[in-house]
C-alpha cells in the first residue's frame, strides 16, 4: 500500500513538473510523535512545512522549493530544540538536472509550439548543441541558412532532435534554462 502511495503521489507531483529525490534514511531510529525540522545551506529555498510531526498514519513528507538550483547543496533534519542532525544529505547537480520529463513526455516534446514560437535566441542555441554534439556540423550549416527562426526550430525537431532522443533533448533542454530561462519559467508555470 505504501509503494502504492508514493508511485501516485510521484506521477502527481511530476505532472506539475515535480519529482522526488529519494535518500537513504537516517541511521537512527526516529520516534512517532515528535518534530523535526528540515534546513538547507542553499539561499531562497522553500521547505514546507517548517516542522513535521512524525506520524503513523499518512507518510509525512517535506516539500523543497529551489528556483533554478545551479550547484549541489545540502539537506538536515534536526530535531525540534536538538543542534545535532539526526539526518544529513547533499543534493547533487545531476540528481535534480533530469526533472524535465513529465509522464513520459520530455519538456521540449510537450512545449513543442510554444518553443517554436517563443525561441529568439535560436543561433546561440545551435551554436551550442553543435559544440555538445548534438547536431552534426552539416545540419548547423543547413539550419544556419533558413532565414526564420521558426523553421529553425522546425528543421531541429524534425531531424537532430527526433534523431538524437531522450538524451539529446536533455541537452537542448539544459541549454534553453540558460539561454531562454524566462521563457523556460513561463511554460513550467503554465502547465509542465
Amino acid at each position: 500500500m505504501f509503494v502504492f502511495f508514493l508511485q501516485e503521489l510521484d506521477k502527481r507531483n511530476e505532472s506539475y513538473g515535480y519529482r522526488a529525490i529519494r535518500k537513504s534514511h537516517p541511521e537512527t531510529s526516529l520516534k512517532l510523535n515528535d518534530s523535526f525540522i528540515l534546513t538547507t545551506d542553499l539561499d531562497g529555498a522553500e521547505i514546507d512545512p517548517e516542522m513535521l510531526k512524525l506520524r503513523n498514519e499518512n507518510p509525512n513528507f517535506f516539500e523543497v522549493f529551489i528556483d533554478n538550483p545551479d550547484k549541489k547543496f545540502k539537506l538536515q533534519l534536526t530535531k525540534e530544540n536538538e543542534r545535532q542532525p539526526v539526518w544529513t544529505r547533499t543534493i547533487r547537480k545531476n540528481e535534480y538536472q533530469s526533472t524535465v520529463h513529465s509522464q513520459g513526455e520530455h519538456f521540449v516534446d510537450k512545449h513543442r509550439c510554444d518553443l517554436i514560437e517563443r525561441v529568439s535566441n535560436i543561433n546561440t542555441i545551435l551554436d551550442n548543441l553543435l559544440t555538445e554534439g548534438v547536431i552534426s556540423q552539416e545540419d548547423y550549416d543547413t539550419m544556419s541558412v533558413i532565414p526564420t527562426t521558426q523553421e529553425k526550430m522546425r528543421k531541429l525537431y524534425r531531424g537532430p532532435l527526433k534523431a538524437a532522443g531522450h538524451d539529446g533533448k536533455d541537452v537542448f533542454f539544459k541549454i534553453l534554462e540558460e539561454k531562454e530561462s524566462y521563457l523556460v519559467a513561463d511554460l513550467k508555470r503554465k502547465g509542465s
